[in-house]
């Protein structure tokens, strides 16, 4: 049975598998983050020069360092020279429509203000003649109206006929109805032409419509006095014409004349007192003379009333010819524009002036290196880039790209070692400027990290480290004794029992929580475990809870 149970034993352990055991402990968990990348200009310059300039010669290559003051290229100078001369020209063109256009303006301003005045003076013309129109044709119509009263006062109708027309004693009331009829005529005249006064009289003109109104009134302000001159004519007529068969012929040459020509008709008309028809032919008479006086009222009514109307008319037009000539004149922007372009055409000159000075030399406004020639030898420039410079004056700039998983580990700020290629000097005590997402693949970010001038020139490639120190944690294990699954982590914990062959070794699974951790270590929850207990941290074969072990030799 000894034998067996040795034989036994040896083939069991033969077969367990052997493991390797640490114990937890205390320190840090260090994440290193490592990249590459390429040192470049801590910024460009670009160098611009005016466009349409025929290149001569370019005195640079790219990749070459420069100083400042260092001549790019050179342009051609004939060229320059003729474009210089077409821009004086252009300048003085300008200068010319400037001119021009400010003459223009101050003729029309003069043009304006002389419409304005020769438009006041119209109107103030307009105003006087139209009352001397109108004063001489209401002049004409009172002495119509006056001779045909004057007739009918000194020369009354023959009384047989006025008394076989008209019932006896109504011939002097048919005359006084002529007269009120004429009167109501003459006033209702005067209104039409008080409402057809000028409508610009509110605009300061009012004394010209009083004008009116007293010239239409003048006749109505007295009625009585054609009363009394009817009356007295009425009077002198029936004692003239007492006893009298034959009141005499009338005159028709001469409808407004004196009452002298009219007595000379009748004494020489029928000085026998002719029989019933002589007085027929005297009262038609005295009808065809009366018929003309009331003619020549009536025209020298329709004569005032249009002279009025003119006055009115003329008026109008002359105040309406003021607004117009006071209307605002239409906006000009034509000298802002041409002094914009003026300042415009003196810049281009300037620039082009400068290059003419320079003897066609475009120099190098920093140092550093040239990075892009965008000209070329014979060919004109164009308004871009002609060269572009990598500025070393203030330093450069290391640009390492890194996975995008470190970014938690990466923080601007930080610490950074630096390693050029083909060298095994490290460069450290540098730290990290900016960090950003890569414009190409947004997996990597980029981290830029600034140097001084003279560390590292522009296109050194380099290897860049990156170290984030964690606080202390009590429980810190090898990441190899660390299992994970779905659930979480776990570990596995060597542990002696008693078995049938007596004492042997098993592993034992314990759940814990982990911390932190990275590549080479990983710290978990404190209290989990002890300081004595031994952690399985590599097996010869796969092990789980409660697999038979045995420590490795």
């Amino acid at each position: 049975m000894l034998v067996f149970t040795m034989i036994s034993r040896a083939v069991s352990g033969a077969s367990m598998a052997r493991v390797e055991t640490v114990k937890i402990s205390t320190g840090t968990i260090d994440h290193k983050v490592s990249g590459s990348g390429k040192v470049e200009a801590g910024k460009e310059v670009a160098v611009f020069t005016e466009g349409g300039q025929r290149v001569k010669e370019i005195c640079v290559q790219e990749g070459q360092s420069v100083e400042e003051g260092d001549t790019l290229f050179l342009l051609d100078l004939e060229e320059l020279e003729e474009q210089v001369l077409a821009a004086q020209q252009e300048l003085e063109k300008i200068k010319l429509q400037n001119e021009d256009a400010r003459s223009s303006q101050q003729t029309q301003q003069e043009a304006r203000a002389l419409a304005q005045r020769r438009a006041q003076e119209d109107y103030s013309q307009a105003i006087s003649k139209g009352d001397a129109d109108v004063a001489k044709a209401k002049a004409d119509w009172d002495a119509a109206e006056r001779a045909l009263q004057e007739f009918l006062r000194d020369h009354p109708r023959p009384a047989e006929q006025v008394g076989a027309a008209y019932p006896e004693g109504n011939a002097q009331k048919f005359e006084n109805q002529i007269r009120g009829a004429q009167n109501q005529d003459f006033k209702a005249a005067s209104q039409k032409s008080q409402s057809q006064g000028n409508p610009e009289s509110q605009n300061g003109q009012g004394q010209e419509s009083q004008k009116l109104e007293d010239l239409g009134n003048a006749n109505q302000d007295n009625p009585s006095e054609a009363d009394q001159d009817n009356q007295s004519g009425s009077e002198q007529g029936s004692q003239n014409g007492t006893g009298q068969d034959d009141p005499g012929i009338i005159n028709q040459d001469n409808p407004g004349g004196a009452g002298q020509d009219n007595q000379e008709d009748q004494s020489q008309g029928n000085p026998g007192g002719a029989g019933q028809e002589g007085q027929g032919d005297s009262a038609a008479e005295w009808d065809a003379q009366k018929s003309q006086l009331e003619s020549a009222v009536a025209e020298a009514k329709s004569a005032y009333e249009a002279a009025v109307s003119a006055r009115t008319e003329s008026i109008r037009t002359a105040a309406r010819a003021i607004e117009d000539a006071a209307a605002a004149a239409p906006a000009d922007s034509t000298t802002a524009q041409n002094k914009i372009s003026q300042k415009q055409q003196q810049l281009a000159l300037g620039k082009l002036q400068d290059l003419q000075k320079a003897g066609g030399k475009v120099m190098a406004p920093v140092g550093g290196m040239v990075t892009q020639i965008a000209v070329t030898t014979g060919d004109f420039t164009t308004e871009g880039t002609a060269v572009r410079l990598a500025d070393t004056s203030q330093g450069n700039r290391l640009v390492a790209t890194v996975d995008k998983s470190n970014e938690t580990y990466v923080q601007k700020g930080g610490q950074v070692t630096i390693s050029p290629a083909g060298s095994k000097e490290k460069i450290q005590d540098f730290t990290i400027s900016n960090v950003s997402v890569n414009k190409e693949d947004n997996t990597l970010i980029d981290i830029s990290v600034d140097l001084p001038k003279g560390v590292l020139e522009p296109g050194t490639s380099a290897q860049i480290e990156i170290v984030q120190k964690s606080s202390q944690y009590s429980a810190v294990i090898p990441v190899q004794a660390l299992y994970e699954e779905q659930s979480g982590y776990y570990v596995l914990l060597l542990r002696e029992q008693q078995g049938v062959m007596g004492k042997e070794l098993v592993a034992e699974r314990i759940e814990v929580q982990v911390l932190d951790k990275n590549s080479t270590n990983a710290a978990i929850q404190e209290g989990l475990l002890t300081a004595e207990q031994e952690i399985i941290r590599a097996s010869s074969r796969s092990i789980g809870d409660g697999s038979r072990v045995r420590r490795a030799e």
